[in-house]
């Protein structure tokens, strides 16, 4: 009984000595770091703190953290994996002529299993290096571009390993600087034709992460890169079988994931050092930031931060489209294709005989070409000709007819009603179905379709003004034309042909067409009354109203023109004067006007949570109309103070 009782003792004793040791294997090279403390916010604080070569499951509730070595009292903490903090990392793969085959294809598996399994959070770059360095993809969160990028890497040629870690930890650099920085490099061999040395490449990544993953050969001393791992607190693992290489990574995805996100809000008002400690499990760490404080609350009142308050939306290097490439290769030169054919048919419709004049076209349009219109062309213009004419007799129920006709007549656009409103609601509706496919969103599609319909609009009447404004600057010169004819003894028909051939566009096309009108029976002055209701010009009216009135009563018509032309001489550059004068004016309408909405669109595009709470809300919305209301008053303002009539 004695022996028995001594033996259990021993073995007791064993037991509890070898669990001691196993303990201590799993503990022993572990530590915890604080990478990152964010204070963009302040007195918001935000840290990131990192468990290295953590054996047992993390436990986050156990994390304390101390501001100025007093606790937080409004911790938050939660993982890295339900957090949306950015992490950065860089597959850094080796594609030398030893990992032809097997371990190319080996690694190529783990890659893809590494990037399935990746948050929307996470930002991989893909970097290989065999003769040279490549860097195949930037930082981007789309698995659909990186599985694209690791599916065409190819195996062949030497090893740049120094300068492929060097190369790779240049991608760190600008926007990419707030991402998490982590670096995975795998290779099978030892470094053969870099100009870089391991000294370098330690150096270029003593802020990085780096994870090396050896291939074992006979021939492969692995101890370069298991010292690039150890000089930026990585790890390093290695295998002979290229298999494996799927579990390492796993391995090194649940090291990436042993971080912690706190939150918390400073105490500490004045500008200053801010300490920032954490403890977990015996282990603690701390770092020191520069803080630049904020004024106390004089009053009792506690400021809480809501919440619902969203954090700031993560950073996106990249824009990548939410479609994969090879759909957007295809939507591309489909839209391309249907935008080239209406805008043929836009340009070669239906419209008579070929060769015929812009003239005899404009006055065909006031006939009927329906009988011919049926029997001509093919199915699609049959189509096109169907649609425009049903768009035609639409607008006309509706009185529509004359304006659009009016519009596109200052535009010097020469299509007919119903051509023009088919091709405009063709383009839009392009537009719109583009937008839906790429945004996958009716909604998307329909602000697009009337983005469209406006932009046309807006692009007929932009054309219109433009033509108007610079048949009225020519028109001085017109009526001293006219003048210097009647004085040199032609008549009122012949001093319009004058003008006809000799003056600039448009003032020539639009004289022009009255000398057509004049021949088919239109009185001149009535032709010319045409000029001034296309041209929608007030100044040319009075300059008709004065010829007619001279016609009637006797008089010397030329003199009557040349009191005409001066006096708008005269009027014009005194509108430049006022132009020049009230140019600061209006520029600060259009820059006060256009900022609200320019840095609103900006933000809804790089930051679309910061702005949640002013979309989303009733305030927000309450404080949007107000605004608009108030900038509209704003504009209307500076629009009477700078508007002045001559």
């Amino acid at each position: 009984m004695r022996r028995r009782a001594a033996l259990i003792l021993v073995l007791t004793l064993v037991l509890v000595g070898g669990a001691g040791l196993v303990a201590g294997a799993q503990t022993s090279g572990s530590s915890i770091d604080i990478s990152d403390v964010t204070i963009t916010r302040y007195p918001r604080v935000q840290a990131v703190v990192e468990f290295r070569n953590l054996q047992q499951q993390l436990d986050p509730t156990q994390l304390q953290v101390t501001e100025n070595g007093v606790a937080v009292q409004d911790l938050e903490v939660e993982t890295i994996a339900e957090s949306i903090v950015p992490v950065g990392i860089v597959f850094v793969i080796d594609t030398s002529g030893s990992m032809a085959g097997a371990p190319i294809a080996a690694a190529k598996r783990a890659a893809l299993s590494f990037i399935d399994q990746k948050r929307d959070q996470d930002f991989i770059a893909l970097v290989t290096f065999a003769d040279d360095v490549q860097v195949l993809s930037g930082f981007t969160s789309s698995k659909t571009a990186l599985i694209n990028r690791v599916n065409d890497i190819q195996a062949g040629g030497e090893t740049a390993f120094y300068d492929g870690v060097v190369r790779s930890s240049e991608l760190f650099s600008g926007d990419a600087a707030r991402l998490e920085p982590n670096m995975i490099v795998l290779t099978d061999g030892a470094d053969t034709v870099s100009t870089a040395t391991l000294a370098n490449a330690i150096q270029a990544t003593k802020s990085i992460r780096v994870f090396g993953v050896a291939l074992e050969s006979p021939d492969f001393n692995p101890a370069d890169l298991e010292q690039l791992a150890s000089a930026s607190g990585g790890l390093f693992l290695s295998t002979p079988d290229p298999a494996q290489l799927s579990g390492l990574y796993n391995q090194i995805k649940r090291e990436l994931d042993n971080k912690i996100v706190v939150r918390f809000t400073a105490t500490q008002s004045d500008a200053g050092p801010l300490d920032i400690g954490v403890a977990y499990a015996g282990q603690t760490a701390t770092s020191t930031v520069d803080v630049p404080g904020f004024i106390k609350e004089t009053t009792t009142t506690v400021t809480t931060v809501p919440t619902t308050f969203a954090e700031p939306a993560p950073f996106s290097p990249t824009n990548e489209s939410p479609l994969p490439i090879s759909t957007l290769a295809l939507i591309g030169p489909v839209a391309v294709g249907v935008g080239l054919l209406l805008f043929i048919f836009i340009l070669a419709g239906p419209r008579g005989e070929e060769g015929a004049s812009m003239i005899q076209r404009r006055l065909r349009s006031y006939g009927t070409q329906e009988a011919k219109a049926k029997g001509e062309g093919g199915l699609l213009r049959r189509i096109f000709g169907g649609v425009s004419r049903g768009a035609e007799e639409a607008v006309r129920r509706r009185g529509m007819l004359n304006g659009i006709n009016g519009a596109l007549e200052q535009a010097n656009i020469p299509l007919k009603a119903g051509e023009a409103i088919a091709a405009a609601l063709g383009l839009s509706i392009l537009a719109g179905a583009i937008a839906g496919v790429y945004w996958r969103s009716i909604v998307a599609a329909g602000v697009a379709f009337v983005v469209a319909v406006l932009f046309v609009l807006l692009l007929i009447q932009f054309a219109g003004s433009r033509e108007k404004r610079v048949f009225e600057g020519q028109l001085p010169d017109t009526l001293t034309l006219l003048s210097t004819s009647l004085r040199a003894g032609y008549s009122l028909l012949q001093a319009v042909e004058a003008v006809a051939s000799e003056a600039p566009q448009p003032t020539s096309r639009e004289f022009g067409r009255a000398m057509a009108e004049a021949r088919l029976g239109v009185t001149v002055v009535d032709a010319m009354e045409g000029i001034s209701n296309r041209m929608q010009s007030e100044d040319f009216s009075w300059a008709v109203m004065a010829i007619e009135i001279q016609r009637e009563v006797g008089g010397n018509l030329a003199e009557v023109l040349q009191t005409v032309a001066d006096t708008m001489r005269q009027r014009n550059r005194l509108r430049g004067e006022i132009k020049a004068l009230t140019a600061e004016g209006r520029i600060s309408a259009i820059i006060l006007g256009a900022l609200p909405f320019v840095l609103f669109a900006f933000l809804f595009t790089t930051n679309r949570d910061y702005l949640e709470p002013l979309i989303t809300r009733t305030q927000g919305i309450i404080a949007m109309v107000v605004g608009l209301v108030l900038m509209a008053a704003g504009w209307w303002w500076l629009k009477k103070i700078v508007d002045i009539e001559v």
